[in-house]
């Protein structure tokens, strides 16, 4: 994973951290989601790695993140959005 990629997603995992979730279902999602980033981000390896994850395992909790917060956290669900066009467009 290059520098932008770990960017983006501790970009990402701060905002929803700074989230004020008061659901707990989305509040969960968001802490999952959390779980996931960290994970993506501390393993070795390059950009293989991350490309299978979004194919997989952190893109589809993002995703369903992102169809979980829609309806009531739309900024969050849009910080989402742009992180996954961050991605997608360094190459991933």
């Amino acid at each position: 994973m290059d520098d932008k990629q770990k960017r983006t997603l501790q970009t990402l995992q701060r905002e929803l951290q700074s989230a004020q979730v008061a659901n707990e279902t989305s509040k969960a999602r968001i802490e999952e989601l959390n779980h996931e980033i960290e994970r993506v981000i501390g393993q070795p390896g390059e950009g293989l790695n991350l490309q299978v994850d979004l194919s997989h395992g952190l893109g589809l909790s993002l995703q369903r993140a992102i169809d979980d917060l829609e309806g009531h956290h739309p900024q969050l669900a849009e910080a989402i959005r742009i992180a996954i066009n961050t991605l997608v467009n360094a190459g991933i």
